[in-house]
């Protein structure tokens, strides 16, 4: 059913009337800004028909009622890309401007990434600067990794530190061959890796192992053998 309404305009009903709802939507698409729009950088075949029922629904809506004409489906048009129900076939994401998340990997002084054995060991020395005596002795008694560090940590702050009126060794050993595990070796072992770290520095000469005092040259001798026999 065709009507005219109190301004003239020609209406046309939504379901009944379909040949003329497709003929005033080609005169859209060719005189009509939005229209023109639409065709030229809207309208794909795959979407086309769910694109007619939005266009059809909003026509509706803006008519209040069944009976639609061209210009409710003009401004149907322009009101759905506004909104967004209609997607432009050539749309592409830009993405967006955000700012880059700030890269809080660790670095060095030089602002190199450190390598994971770097980040380790400074796990280890923070904790082993930090945590009570106790709690390094639980550690090394249970991580492998971190009793090596406490180790080599030592050896080099042995060879470091000057030693007051202790009696310096004559030399290190120059052979890497195993030494023979004795008992005494064996005993100094596991004194050295359950004794805090504390009490393995030098202190006039003597280091305490054990909870006795120990030359500090016959302890570097002792820890020069146990690390030959492989037991450090």
């Amino acid at each position: 059913m065709i009507t005219r309404d109190s301004n003239g305009e020609i209406r046309f009903h939504c379901v009944d009337d379909q040949d003329e709802v497709v003929s005033a939507l080609k005169e859209i698409f060719t005189t009509n800004e939005a229209g023109k729009n639409y065709k030229q950088n809207f309208y794909m075949k795959a979407t086309g028909d769910s694109d007619y029922e939005k266009l059809i629904k909003a026509a509706v809506q803006i008519a209040g009622g069944p009976m639609i004409s061209a210009g409710n489906l003009a401004h149907a048009i322009s009101l759905l890309i506004d909104s967004g129900e209609l997607k432009p076939k050539n749309l592409t994401h830009a993405a967006q401007l955000e700012e880059p998340e700030e890269d809080l990997r660790p670095r060095d002084k030089n602002n190199k990434l450190l390598t994971p054995e770097q980040i380790s060991w400074g796990e280890m020395s923070r904790f082993a600067a930090t945590a009570t005596s106790d709690a390094v002795r639980q550690r090394k008694n249970i991580d492998g990794k971190f009793r090596e560090f406490i180790q080599t940590n030592l050896r080099r702050e042995m060879q470091e530190q000057p030693v007051g009126d202790a009696v310096t060794p004559a030399g290190q050993p120059t052979t890497k061959a195993k030494a023979k595990a004795s008992k005494e070796l064996v005993d100094f072992a596991h004194k050295y890796i359950h004794e805090p770290t504390a009490n393995l520095r030098p202190k006039g000469g003597f280091v305490t192992l054990g909870g006795e005092p120990i030359p500090w040259s016959t302890f570097n001798d002792l820890l020069s053998r146990a690390s030959a026999a492989n037991l450090l």
